[in-house]
């Protein structure tokens, strides 16, 4: 009797298996553009599916049971719609997590939604609220709220109030005074390194957030390369690249 109910376990076996999951998951949080704090009750839904969430009070939501494959988002806040959609490759079993960040300020549809888009911690303004958490104590981090706050009429302005300065010889460059000699400080825009010397073509009125890293990292805090520092007359006044600092600056 004992050998039969073991036989019939190890038959009955496979039926108990648990089947693959071949539903997908949209996970993730509403941000505001302005100041970064979680915005409740913006409307993610998946049209083609008929499927929706609202954010709670922290700004997250989750939208499960999507069918794998490409899926297009729409995003509604107190009662105004975004005229675009935005597509993500759902995969069977796999959370997909993104960041809306929106321009809660926006009296019309279009610029409702500034980003809807993959997480990512070192190259968007979403990552932006991610390392201020993270580095707060390393770094300056402004967003658009405290830009307005200081009225700083261009970015070399914003920076001189974190300590770096610009500093002119045959070229101007915003440098920084540490450890005894003056180094100038790499600035990235949206992600992408620029020249120094273009700091104050950015309109003050399109920047959206600003970040200032105060010791030298081993690679651009934002996950991308540092343009190479080309030669210039008087380049011997000013230490090397980088070593005490870099810059990063998002626009809206």
């Amino acid at each position: 009797m004992h050998s039969l109910a073991h036989l019939l376990a190890l038959i009955s076996l496979p039926t108990l298996q648990t089947q693959p999951d071949t539903n997908a998951r949209i996970s993730g949080h509403a941000l505001s553009a302005y100041n970064g704090r979680p915005i409740a009750g913006v409307t993610i839904s998946v049209a083609k599916v008929e499927r929706f969430t609202v954010t709670d009070s922290n700004g997250g939501f989750t939208l499960s049971g999507l069918p794998a494959g490409p899926q297009r988002l729409r995003v509604s806040y107190e009662g105004r719609h975004t005229e675009q959609e935005y597509e993500f490759a759902l995969r069977a079993g796999r959370t997909t997590n993104i960041a809306v960040m929106l321009d809660v300020r926006a009296t019309n549809l279009a610029p409702l939604v500034v980003e809807a888009r993959f997480v990512d911690v070192w190259r968007d303004l979403a990552g932006f609220y991610e390392r201020r958490q993270r580095y707060g104590g390393f770094a300056r981090f402004f967003t658009r709220e405290d830009i307005e706050r200081s009225h700083p009429e261009a970015i070399s302005v914003l920076l001189k109030g974190a300590g770096i300065f610009t500093w002119c010889l045959y070229t101007c460059l915003p440098t920084r005074f540490s450890h005894g000699h003056i180094c100038s400080v790499p600035i990235s825009l949206d992600g992408l390194p620029i020249w120094e010397r273009d700091l104050d073509r950015i309109p003050i009125e399109n920047v959206a957030a600003v970040e200032i890293y105060r010791d030298p990292p081993n690679s651009s805090p934002f996950g991308v390369p540092m343009i190479n520092q080309f030669g210039f007359e008087g380049k011997d006044l000013i230490q090397g690249r980088g070593e005490c600092g870099s810059v990063g600056i998002w626009t809206r």
